[in-house]
């Protein structure tokens, strides 16, 4: 893909890897690895088998595996769009770096360009690939970002109709695809910390400063994670206590009606007995005056009720 010459300090284009000479860098960048076994790389290196074997499978989490005359690192890269992660597997030698990605991928040619513009970031393989790693950082916090917004929506939604069942069952996704990511995101933190340290083959005096700091700002991605996940269980409890709050003037209301209909139906009940001699029993104005008092009573109740500031 790109070739550095340090005489000339330039990036130049190449179709095919060849094995660079003393003062070159190569790097490399397949979207796949059917283009990649189109180009023979491999018979060109001398791997081990377990670097070889490490580098051709995508493995299922982040790591880094150091070898004889190589490393080998799997990362993941992750979208915005749907939050899957895209997996990479890194080969670093001593004056290359090979990148094989399980599929298309968009910051590619954000790399090329970067490269090109400035032939100094492939000096080094450290400096190719604290750039790649910067980039594959800047995909985690963008994601963190859109994450933040999207909990915000759910909690919106929650004051807007708690009684909404998706809202549980969303929550309960968001914490099963925060559990995996979660994950990720752990073994990348490990791995730029590896490839910051002193002792790590492939990084020279100034590039662990470079991975210190983009470790500095990946731990606000490992924040982040573990603040989301606090927030969705507030989320849940957050709903839960509308819920109730909602239930409870449910009840309330009930309650504040059944007082009403108590002191009406105790006098419904008191003049509907079956005695032969109650007083107002024929008077002519009896059912007014029964109406007039269940009507009094009620009103008086309510304005209790009301000056109470219970309804």
């Amino acid at each position: 893909m790109l070739m550095y010459k340090e005489t000339t300090n330039q990036s130049v284009r190449i179709e095919h890897f060849v094995m660079p000479k003393e003062e070159e860098t190569i790097w490399m960048f397949y979207q796949s690895p059917e283009e990649m076994n189109q180009d023979e790389i491999l018979e060109q290196l001398d791997l081990h088998p377990l670097a070889k074997h490490a580098f051709m499978n995508f493995s299922e989490h982040p790591q880094l595996n150091v070898y004889a005359n190589h490393a080998v690192v799997s990362t993941f890269y992750l979208g915005t769009e749907n939050y899957e992660p895209i997996r990479l597997n890194l080969l670093i030698g001593k004056n290359y770096l090979i990148v094989m990605s399980e599929h298309e991928i968009s910051f590619r040619e954000q790399l090329v360009n970067d490269f090109t513009s400035n032939p100094e970031h492939m000096k080094h393989v450290s400096y190719m690939l604290y750039y790649l790693m910067k980039d594959i950082v800047s995909s985690y916090l963008e994601v963190v970002d859109q994450l933040s917004d999207e909990f915000l929506e759910l909690e919106k939604s929650v004051f807007i109709d708690p009684q909404k069942r998706e809202i549980g069952r969303d929550v309960y996704r968001w914490k099963t695809r925060l559990h995996k990511l979660r994950q990720y995101v752990e073994a990348e933190e490990s791995i730029i910390q590896k490839m910051g340290h002193d002792d790590f083959e492939y990084a020279n005096e100034e590039s662990g400063f470079y991975f210190k700091d983009l470790l500095s700002s990946f731990s606000r991605v490992t924040a982040a994670f573990d603040s989301f996940k606090e927030n969705l269980k507030g989320i849940l409890d957050l709903q839960m206590s509308l819920k109730s709050d909602h239930m409870n003037r449910i009840m309330k209301t009930l309650t504040l009606v059944s007082a009403v209909f108590i002191p009406l139906t105790f006098i419904a009940g008191l003049y509907g007995m079956n005695f032969e001699y109650i007083p107002e029993l024929k008077w002519r104005y009896g059912y007014f005056y029964v109406l007039t008092l269940c009507l009094a009573l009620a009103f008086m109740i309510m304005s209790y009720f009301r000056k109470k500031r219970w309804w």
